[in-house]
């Protein structure tokens, strides 16, 4: 799954009994519990906690990030974690293929944050990327067809069966439906081509670095940079109830002004790399009043 259509879902699906599952519903139906995920090694954090250590860390692939944790309950890749550290403290590019298991943040407000529980991993080159990437956009591209033929039927069993959507998405669909109201999928096939380009395209040039690492030197000369700091420090500044505000949150009030999403990204890390704000827990950030 990529990155966007997991950190947009906000449907939780609990199990009622204490070892059953639980469930990420995304917009597209598809109910995630693990997943396959990939991208470049964009961040890695160790933290020390009153359990254990614990690591934080995110992937960038094509549409956007993948926050992911390793908890002091799993000492069995801890050792694997500490290379990771050595590895993105040189600043190396490294591409990383992993499976995890979805596990969401409630918010007092009652907004949601997915992240993902690490379970295993494997440094991947940019052919093993490249396929990942196909497989990727051939899974979604099969949940926008079956979200498509939702359109204009009613969420049942029954009607789903009727038109031919596929027995193991009908479920997610039909409480997608109830939960999300209006979806526009073709943000998810903007992601879908982006990352076909990808794989297409020379992968040993890392262009998601290029991406992020050219966007503060195009705002500088465009002057646009000191309105988006001033756009995300003033909602850190309003939005904030004492908890902080999620990175999705903050990329979100960037793009309904019509800042990019990596504009937004990007001026959210340097304000981090400024000292004009923190992040007091893993995904939710502060303001920090240079006065």
């Amino acid at each position: 799954m990529f990155a966007r259509e997991f950190y947009e879902s906000d449907l939780l699906e609990q199990g009622s009994g204490e070892y059953d599952p639980s469930f990420v519903i995304t917009k597209l139906g598809a109910k995630t519990n693990r997943m396959l995920v990939a991208g470049l090694l964009e961040k890695m954090e160790r933290r020390e906690t009153d359990h254990g250590t614990m690591y934080l860390g995110s992937l960038r692939d094509p549409t956007g990030l993948h926050m992911f944790s390793v908890g002091s309950f799993q000492p069995e890749i801890h050792s694997e974690m500490e290379e990771l550290m050595a590895i993105h403290e040189k600043a190396e590019p490294t591409l990383i293929l992993a499976v995890g298991k979805s596990n969401s943040h409630v918010s007092d407000d009652g907004a949601v944050f997915n992240r993902i529980r690490l379970e295993e991993f494997t440094i991947t080159d940019g052919n093993g990327y490249a396929n990942w990437l196909v497989s990727t956009s051939d899974a979604t591209l099969r949940r926008i067809d079956n979200f498509q033929k939702t359109r204009d039927v009613e969420p049942s069993p029954d009607a789903h069966r009727a038109v031919g959507i596929a027995a193991d998405l009908s479920p997610g669909l039909i409480k997608a439906a109830g939960h999300y109201g209006e979806v526009d999928p073709e943000v998810y096939m903007v992601g879908v081509l982006r990352a076909l380009d990808r794989a297409e395209g020379n992968l040993t040039t890392f262009t998601e670095v290029e991406e992020r690492s050219s966007t503060p030197s195009d705002e500088a000369d465009s002057g646009g940079g000191e309105d988006i700091q001033e756009l995300i420090e003033g909602f850190l500044k309003s939005g904030d109830e004492g908890d902080g505000l999620a990175y999705d949150a903050i990329i979100k009030h960037c793009t309904d002004a019509g800042v990019s999403r990596s504009e937004g990204e990007a001026t959210l890390d340097r304000l981090l790399d400024e000292g004009r704000a923190y992040e007091q827990s893993f995904g939710f950030f502060r303001h920090i009043d240079a006065s």
